[in-house]
């Protein structure tokens, strides 16, 4: 037994360590996800239209040509009114327990909620209505010795002591969350529902989107893999599964293509044959966290290091990939960055939110040689195009959302309005 070695290698993931040789035993601390349970009936049967209320745990957004909805980690989502962009109005709270993952595609939004994909109704905004729910299509129902459903985790940073070689001890070489059931078991991170994962201390703001869309499936990354459902007027349902490998992040809709972001890759899926995706290329790059954004004969991906909100890796970067050849994707240029994290284009532009180190404006008339043309102090994390003004875009920072003006002419960003939470 190389005690020494184990210490070692566990110190470089977790908070503090204490190897035992005499007792076999490592002391940890480390995030602790312990499992909560309900009646998943009655949480699937909540009402949907809820009150308005405080904006406490901001999630995913999204900006609609008179509407802006924001959601609220495992709550539901908010529904503003951006009719007047200057003074964006509370219409009404979409009430849809432990989701934290949407999508809106014209009056449609799909979401992930418990094992469960939901669609939903928007067209009448003050009366939104179910569609369809496609019952556990993340995972079948996990149940404890009282016939109650794991619904989700109470998460905390808690000092534990294991057996050295034990499967928590291993788990922790590669993971900074163990979960638990309600005997104090440990459950693998693959049978847990994406919907219900999470670190219990960051939210996961994004326009960096999980759900891919065409006119008749829809796509789901998990964290470990791509799900495909047909998805008409009347059925919602999984056709297709398949494992990618851990750390899936984000995914990207074009041109027949699936870009796949993950914490080690850019996986490009074929889908001409919508219900079975298959293969084409991967593009491999430091571990990081990466959006991916393609346009045209290139991709955009840009890497964000360890000591950046608790991703794993060592580089900050703008890397331009050249996908001109999808079945060889290679990259072109790669540009240091300083804390890079949500992205879009807009006019020939290139926004990259760089958290508190403000916001990087690239000008990409040459999609292969971005030049960086403006730079903003506004602390921004994740931001979003206006689907009709070619000038205005919204975005998130640590306060609330923000919507903006771009005068490229001038090279000014005007503040419009704030949501602030």
């Amino acid at each position: 037994m190389k005690a020494s070695i184990s210490c070692a290698l566990l110190f470089l993931v977790i908070i503090s360590t204490n190897c035992n040789k005499d007792i076999g035993e490592v002391t940890l601390t480390y995030n602790k996800a312990t499992a909560v349970y309900g009646d998943l009936d009655a949480i699937r049967a909540t009402p949907l239209i809820g009150l308005n209320r405080a904006i406490e745990d901001p999630g995913k957004i999204f900006m609609g040509d008179e509407v802006l909805l924001i959601g609220e980690e495992g709550k539901g989502i908010h529904v503003f009114d951006n009719n007047n962009i200057n003074d964006p109005v509370p219409v009404l709270f979409i009430d849809l327990p432990f989701t934290n993952e949407f999508y809106v595609q014209k009056d449609i939004i799909y979401a992930i909620s418990h094992y469960d994909m939901v669609k939903i109704d928007i067209s009448n905004m003050l009366a939104p209505t179910i569609i369809d729910r496609d019952m556990h299509a993340f995972s079948e129902p996990i149940v404890n010795n009282q016939g109650e459903t794991l619904v989700g985790f109470d998460f905390g940073v808690v000092t534990e002591s294991f057996e050295l070689n034990g499967q928590e001890a291993q788990a922790l070489l590669e993971e900074s969350i163990l979960y638990f059931d309600y005997r104090n078991n440990m459950i693998p991170k693959s049978t847990i529902p994406s919907s219900f994962a999470g670190n219990g201390t960051e939210t996961d703001q994004g326009t960096t989107n999980r759900i891919a869309l065409t006119d008749e499936y829809l796509y789901v990354v998990t964290d470990n893999s791509l799900l495909t459902f047909v998805d008409n007027p009347t059925e919602l349902s999984v056709v297709d599964k398949q494992y990618l490998g851990e750390g899936v992040e984000t995914i990207y809709l074009s041109n027949n293509q699936l870009f796949i972001g993950t914490q080690t890759a850019m996986i490009i899926m074929d889908i001409s044959s919508e219900e079975n995706p298959f293969l084409l290329s991967s593009y491999w790059h430091p571990m990081s966290c990466d959006p991916v954004l393609p346009s045209g004969p290139v991709a955009y991906v840009t890497l964000r290091s360890i000591n950046q909100d608790g991703c794993t890796g060592e580089e900050n970067s703008l890397t331009v990939v050249d996908i001109s050849n999808v079945h060889n994707p290679n990259d072109l240029v790669i540009i240091p960055m300083n804390s890079p994290f949500g992205m879009c284009i807009q006019n020939n532009y290139l926004f990259v939110g760089e958290g508190a180190n403000g916001i990087s404006v690239f000008d990409i008339a040459t999609p292969s040689s971005p030049v960086l043309e403006m730079s903003f102090p506004d602390e921004i994390y994740d931001i979003m195009p206006h689907p009709n003004a070619p000038n205005r875009f919204l975005a998130a920072g640590p306060e609330g959302l923000s919507q903006y003006e771009v005068d490229y002419t001038a090279q000014t960003m005007t503040l419009l309005s704030a949501i602030t939470f």
